[in-house]
């Protein structure tokens, strides 16, 4: 089963509000999860070239900072403006790959 959800958003949407909201997910995930544990057990990417993010939901930690994510983008754009797939590693380092990190 793929461990990575891969969000891909219209494109008019810029990277700067996804990278706000993935950040005020791991702040949330962090409040559950405390800090220590986020850093160990978060990885994640968004795109500069495409408006893309991926986040790995192999981890408890993960799959909770995916949900935050998902559910604050639901409420800043609609649920038509974006999806949410799970795919496998190679189609996240594709995505990681256009910032030179993977």
């Amino acid at each position: 089963m793929p461990t990575v959800c891969r969000f891909k958003f219209s494109e008019d949407r810029d990277g700067e509000t996804i990278e706000q909201q993935l950040a005020l997910a791991i702040v949330a995930t962090e409040c559950t999860f405390g800090q220590p544990k986020v850093r160990i057990s978060a990885a994640y990417c968004v795109s500069r070239d495409k408006p893309q993010a991926v986040i790995d939901v192999s981890t408890e930690v993960g799959e909770h900072i995916a949900q935050v994510f998902t559910g604050l983008m639901i409420r800043q754009l609609g649920e038509e403006k974006f999806t949410v797939d799970r795919v496998d590693s190679n189609e996240a380092r594709k995505v990681c790959a256009i910032n030179g990190e993977g």
